[in-house]
């Protein structure tokens, strides 16, 4: 009795855990980001909205109606397509559109400016489905440094 309740607790735990996706499921996103903020002493909130990840079949057929998975790396947090974070900010399951699109977006908080050294935020969304997966990544840099001219000497 005691192994047929295991077993059984196991294929209800197995089952609960697979991904909705077929094996051989390809997930491609947006291209990476690089942004240079102007000096500012305040700090910044950066929206990326929205990042698109799609989920296809090996030969490019849209994989609707499949559980895709986020989560957050870095400086970034995820958020709606408003820039509104999200409850849980640091992870998001969805449910990817008719075109296989699994949609979410980023907040990337860039303090400001204390002196003169350049302030740089980093930040990654990570989308999964089942083995596959697609990372972007953004690296923003303030600057901060100060450039001064030397004025021409008098005549």
């Amino acid at each position: 009795m005691r192994r047929a309740v295991l077993l059984v607790s196991l294929v209800f735990f197995i089952s609960g855990c697979g991904d909705l996706a077929p094996t051989d499921s390809v997930v491609t996103g947006p291209a990476d980001s690089t942004t240079t903020l102007n000096r500012s002493t305040e700090a910044t909130n950066v929206i990326y909205s929205p990042l698109d990840f799609t989920v296809s079949s090996p030969e490019g057929d849209p994989r609707p109606q499949v559980q895709i998975e986020f989560f957050r790396g870095g400086d970034a947090f995820l958020s709606d397509v408003d820039g509104n974070l999200l409850s849980n900010s640091s992870q998001v399951k969805n449910t990817t559109d008719d075109r296989g699109l699994g949609r979410v977006s980023a907040v990337v908080n860039v303090p400001g400016c204390v002196g003169t050294t350049n302030v740089v935020a980093q930040g990654s969304v990570l989308a999964t489905v089942g083995s596959a997966s697609a990372l972007w990544k953004v690296n923003i840099t303030r600057t901060c440094a100060t450039t001064t001219t030397t004025p021409a000497p008098a005549p």
